[in-house]
């Protein structure tokens, strides 16, 4: 059933995910939180709402373009399913903000297969970063995939290596020109840093450890398969697969960092886990597995609204 209804790509598929994000997202906000409804609380959880969508359309447009997994709807589907098993997320726009931007930095390293336009592609990237890292101090650790994309290129050269450097620079001096003209200070800089969290209390709740437990599994078992895959892939895929394998790992290394773990920084790795679980249900033989995976997918968020 979700086998074959996901397994190809039809606007249905992505009208029913948009329903779903926008139902699970009003049962968050109207009816688990008791949010009191007048005009302005609507309009910005509309837009919440709406940057939910985006994400899942942003990500279905990266996985498109680069080719990253068959052509099927799997990725945002279980990208969706992972979402709403993190209600939370809904609730917090700095996050789903810094995750569009984030994607959107990816969207141009994964673009470095090509050399056209390579500085700009760099500078854009760099960009992108270095704005989310504005809502996010941590996600500056997304440069490292940046430049593990730039060495893994052969004609990478000592210029194209310092375009990120200048790239964050300016945003930081254009920052720091307009707290200074607005507040007159300096003090945004110590505002902006963000220690590391190491209380993990928050995940000893049934509801958040059991959908952790499950995204956990998932990263392990679809990481290890892929990693596996990689000598047997064809020479053009392998280097976005590996792109995709040092995203994951690096999403939980900025979620890790969060200074207070409230389930939201979660969110950053289910993009990228979406990618790797989808290709490895594609290379799933078995029928039944397959639809028992997704299955397992629908029922997670059921259960975390249930607990």
């Amino acid at each position: 059933m979700l086998t074959s209804f996901f397994g190809k790509s039809n606007p249905i598929n992505y009208l029913l995910l948009g329903i779903l994000i926008f139902a699970a997202f009003i049962l968050k906000i109207f009816l688990v939180e008791n949010t009191t409804i007048d005009l302005a609380s609507m309009l910005e959880h509309f837009v919440l709402g709406v940057l939910m969508g985006f994400s899942m359309l942003l990500l279905d447009f990266i996985v498109r373009k680069n080719n990253l997994t068959k052509n099927n709807t799997y990725g945002i589907f279980l990208f969706t399913c992972f979402l709403v098993s993190f209600p939370a997320v809904f609730l917090n726009s700095t996050i789903i903000l810094t995750n569009i931007f984030l994607l959107m930095a990816l969207r141009k390293i994964l673009s470095f297969r090509t050399s056209k336009n390579m500085e700009k592609k760099i500078l854009d990237a760099s960009l992108w970063i270095s704005f989310a890292s504005f809502f996010y101090f941590w996600s500056l650790l997304f440069f490292f995939v940046l430049y593990f994309a730039l060495v893994r290129k052969s004609n990478t050269n000592y210029k194209q290596l310092l375009i990120p450097i200048v790239g964050f620079l300016g945003m930081f001096v254009l920052a720091t020109s307009f707290y200074f003209l607005t507040t007159d200070s300096f003090d945004w800089f110590f505002i902006w840093q963000s220690p590391l969290g190491f209380d993990f209390s928050a995940y000893n709740f049934g509801g958040l450890l059991l959908p952790t437990a499950v995204i956990a599994t998932f990263l392990i078992w679809a990481g290890v398969f892929r990693f596996f895959k990689l000598g047997a892939m064809q020479k053009r895929e392998k280097p976005n697969a590996i792109i995709i394998l040092i995203t994951v790992i690096t999403a939980v290394f900025i979620g890790l960092a969060s200074p207070q773990k409230t389930e939201t920084e979660v969110f950053f790795v289910l993009a990228p886990l979406a990618i790797l679980t989808a290709n490895y249900i594609e290379n799933i033989e078995e029928f039944w597995f397959k639809e028992v995976l997704l299955w397992l997918a629908v029922l997670l968020p059921t259960i975390v609204f249930i607990l």
